[in-house]
């Protein structure tokens, strides 16, 4: 602790900060004094914001609705014991605050940070259950000569599930509903009630659908819904203060013929207050940047058509209604549908950010032929870290998927709840809206999720639609998928390779349906001779061992197709604990099921 503590005094001291040098004397700095002024907290707890998911992270996660030119381990089924992960170190930051927080003699400053420490233990051991399931809970700092402690076993999940709920609710007492400075950067009462929602329906449905035994804590029946019914409580508190909606602006104009409030959202240079509850701060002038629409390109990320399925017509009817459904054309697939299907994919008539003319789409940005334009700016910022847009990670809109869910799964949701909160989303969509708690169940969502049950399964189902469009590329997706026991779409073995666009024939092709061939299809070794000169290079593709028709020699778009790699439902919706960790605790740490080996 000494040693940590002098690297962060020596660091401010040379930062020159003059409120904090003229709060304390430099001569007076020292471990035992430090954690007694606001700046010494501040600077303290700035750190843990680097447990918030960023652009990159939050994109670089791959699962049934967007993939890249590479597949994750869990995709691979690659994971093991031996090559497992297992860093306290943050946990051990955050509760070192709370033991000296008391130096601080400031009453509402001490409060004030020991709620950030709160929400982020909160973060820190969520983020830990949902991949581990049982881990050791800790509270206080622990020490080399501590073997107790080092080698104790893991804690079930539902008492660190509480634990969580618990911090949380701390959390919301003792934070601000909003700082004096960059409120939107700092975590708030709000943030915590909105992450209460999210944890609290991510376990109220993982028990649900993976039939955890309920379980007793200090008196608590931790039953499936008493989460939700935490969940539900959380998001409404935020709804009923009256201090958030959806972002309605338009003023970007990134497309003059369309209302672009979603897309512009994703691209705003600074986080707004209407939707945005806790945002990651990017800066050019701070010179902090994150390299989403570089990794964007240079993956190829692509959404797949199992994703774009999901979205609605603006007139509120399901994709099936339309004649010959599944064979549309690239053009076809956005022609009325729910408007953010073009603000989230690229589509006919796509600008990018400053442009004057539409751009034609390039297959060589992506696999699919969709081709994702969530959070993309001007083509200036594809190349490296340059990109400085502002990351949403709590908003307003994923408050109200929450509370809806939670209502629905409790088998509670009423039209007036449907009202708040998915026609709220719709509305600033531009999509028909719903009125009333839906009562018949979709073939398609059923088919995509068959494991969904309960009294209100249609609208649990409706619910899962609107979750995966709004919230598509945000981070939320792997583990909605892995709470609901759906985990077997992450891998591309469960649709025989992740498909794209439609591809009626080989040889030429006008995508864009504007009377101009753009793209060409070809089997063999060699490239044709005699390809139209309106088609650009990128968009002469191979149709072989990577790409490849699902119906030979036309039919979707089909990467990763020999994918023959097998979900394990009994073992693969959790994570290895480390092997080294098992050792080093001479077994007091267990394994998850499955993962006995070393290997696989």
């Amino acid at each position: 602790m000494k040693k940590i503590l002098y690297l962060i005094i020596a660091a401010a001291l040379l930062a020159s900060c003059d409120g904090f040098l003229t709060k304390l004397p430099e001569t007076d700095l020292s471990p035992e004094s430090y954690f007694s002024t606001e700046p010494e907290l501040e600077l303290w707890t700035n750190r843990y914001y680097g447990l918030l998911t960023d652009e990159d992270d939050a994109t670089d996660v791959y699962d049934d609705c967007n993939f890249s030119t590479s597949t994750s381990s869990l995709q691979k089924g690659t994971r093991t014991s031996s090559a497992a992960s297992w860093s306290w170190t943050n946990l051990r930051y955050i509760n070192l605050l709370f033991e000296n927080s008391n130096k601080c003699n400031e009453i509402p400053v001490r409060t004030k940070y020991e709620g950030v420490a709160h929400f982020f233990r909160a973060l820190f051991y969520y983020e830990k259950v949902r991949q581990l399931g049982d881990v050791p809970y800790y509270d206080f700092v622990i020490q080399s000569d501590d073997a107790a402690a080092l080698n104790r076993p893991r804690d079930s999940r539902g008492y660190v599930m509480k634990k969580i709920l618990a911090d949380l609710d701390s959390a919301a007492v003792k934070l601000p509903a909003a700082w004096s400075s960059q409120p939107l950067y700092h975590v708030s009462s709000y943030a915590a009630l909105a992450l209460k929602s999210r944890v609290a329906l991510f376990e109220g449905t993982f028990r649900k659908y993976h039939n955890i035994p309920n379980e007793t804590v200090d008196g608590t029946v931790l039953s499936p819904e008493w989460f939700l019914s935490q969940a539900a409580d959380a998001a409404q508190k935020v709804m009923s203060s009256g201090k958030y909606s959806l972002y309605k602006k338009s003023d970007k104009h990134l497309d003059p013929s369309m209302n672009t409030p979603y897309r512009e959202y994703f691209t705003l240079a600074d986080a707004e207050s209407s939707e945005t509850i806790l945002s990651k701060r990017y800066s050019k002038e701070l010179n902090v940047a994150h390299s989403l629409q570089f990794n964007f390109v240079s993956r190829r990320q692509s959404a797949t058509r199992r994703f774009v399925n999901h979205y609605l017509y603006a007139n509120g009817s399901p994709i099936q209604s339309k004649d010959n459904w599944e064979t549309l054309s690239y053009k076809e697939m956005f022609d009325g549908r729910d408007p953010r299907l073009a603000q989230t994919i690229q589509g006919p008539g796509y600008k990018a950010e400053g442009a004057t003319t539409a751009q034609a789409l390039n297959l060589g940005y992506t696999v699919s032929g969709y081709r994702v334009i969530k959070y993309i700016c001007s083509d200036a910022k594809n190349q490296g870290s340059t990109s400085e847009t502002d990351f949403p990670y709590l908003r307003y809109a994923e408050v109200l998927l929450n509370y809806a869910e939670a209502k629905a799964e409790l088998g509670e949701l009423t039209n007036a709840d449907v009202i708040a909160t998915i026609d709220v989303i719709r509305e600033r969509a531009g999509v028909a809206k719903l009125w009333t708690v839906p009562t018949t169940v979709d073939p398609l969502m059923r088919i995509y999720y068959p494991n969904a049950s309960g009294t209100q399964l249609a609208a649990i189902l409706e619910i899962r639609r609107e979750r995966t469009v709004e919230l598509f590329a945000e981070g939320q997706r792997l583990y909605d998928l892995l709470r609901w026991k759906e985990g077997k779409w992450i891998t591309p073995s469960s649709t025989s390779g992740f498909q794209g666009i439609y591809i009626a024939a080989l040889g030429e092709q006008d995508l864009d349906g504007n009377g101009q061939p753009d793209a060409y299809f070809y089997k063999g070794a060699g490239k044709p001779a005699g390809i139209s000169g309106s088609i650009p290079a990128s968009n002469i593709i191979r149709i072989g061992t990577d790409i490849t028709l699902s119906n030979g020699n036309s039919g979707y778009l089909v990467y990763y197709g020999t994918e023959n790699y097998v979900w394990n439902e009994d073992k693969d919706y959790l994570w290895p604990i480390p092997l080294g960790q098992i050792q080093a605790t001479a077994g007091a740490l267990t394994q998850n099921p499955g993962y006995e080996d070393i290997g696989r």
